[in-house]
């Protein structure tokens, strides 16, 4: 009631109205959300969003699953490498931004610093044309260990015997990946995509502690933010919060209908 139930109603509250602090509110209806919805503003930063969902969710998942598929295999150092790999997980989200905005920075950061040292060209990776980028590369790094450990605990769960059976008839293993290993992991993938989609729309430390929006890396939450707690615009804030709660239940609720169908071609 109190941290679910009650924000929710009070953003619903004053979507209808004008508040601008300190000024007392003004109900105005859906004015709000008329204003909201022909700014363009508002589409570039949702534009941004869903361009960084694509971006990340697709590369982490392509990458996850090299590593999972290599983890999967018997090593020496096998647990000491997974553990490591577990590493960027631990790391506060802010923290981490903050760290890759020092190690980014064009002339104390380190990769520029190892880049000249090895006869390259600096790179200013917060540019307009490279920032959005580099935000993406930094979520995808720390979120990738969790994509790779979801579809490690999936490949460790199929069974070996369809396995077996398409090596006895001479099935190659990118023929045995794409008609057997990936349709099986099909609702670990739905699940990695789901819960992703959930964190990305809502992407906001790697902002804070880099760009704070700027150079064109804007997105729709950091847009919440700018006009609630900003510019104190709490009427238009709130109508921007219930605007992105209602595109994520919409989104999720699609992806989860997905999932259920995976799941049941999976059984």
């Amino acid at each position: 009631a109190i941290f679910m139930f009650y924000p929710f109603f009070y953003c619903l509250y004053y979507s209808a109205h004008q508040y601008a602090m300190p000024r007392p509110p003004k109900f105005i209806g859906l004015d709000n959300f008329r204003a909201v919805l022909q700014d363009v503003n508002f589409w570039q930063a949702l534009g941004r969003s869903f361009y960084l969902l694509v971006i990340s969710v697709a590369v982490e998942l392509i990458v996850a699953m090299g590593i999972a598929l290599l983890f999967n295999r018997e090593f020496k150092g096998q647990n000491v490498i997974r553990g490591l790999c577990l590493l960027p997980l631990l790391i506060s989200p802010l923290a981490m931004s903050m760290i890759w905005n020092y190690v980014l920075h064009y002339d104390l950061g380190l990769v520029n610093h190892v880049l000249a040292k090895i006869g390259f060209s600096k790179v200013n990776w917060w540019t307009p044309k490279m920032a959005l980028y580099t935000i993406a590369a930094i979520s995808i790094w720390q979120w990738t260990p969790f994509s790779i450990f979801v579809l490690l605990a999936g490949l460790r769960s199929l069974p070996r015997d369809a396995f077996e059976a398409a090596r006895v008839d001479g099935a190659t293993r990118w023929y045995t990946f794409r008609r057997l290993t990936l349709p099986m992991l099909m609702p670990m993938i739905m699940i990695i995509i789901l819960l992703r989609t959930m964190w990305l729309i809502r992407l906001f430390d790697p902002l804070y502690g880099t760009t704070h929006g700027g150079v064109g890396t804007e997105t729709f939450d950091w847009m919440v933010y700018r006009v609630a707690f900003v510019f104190f615009d709490v009427g238009t804030g709130s109508t921007l919060a219930i605007i992105s709660l209602f595109l994520t239940l919409i989104i999720c609720a699609l992806l989860f209908r997905v999932l259920m169908k995976s799941l049941g071609a999976a059984e």
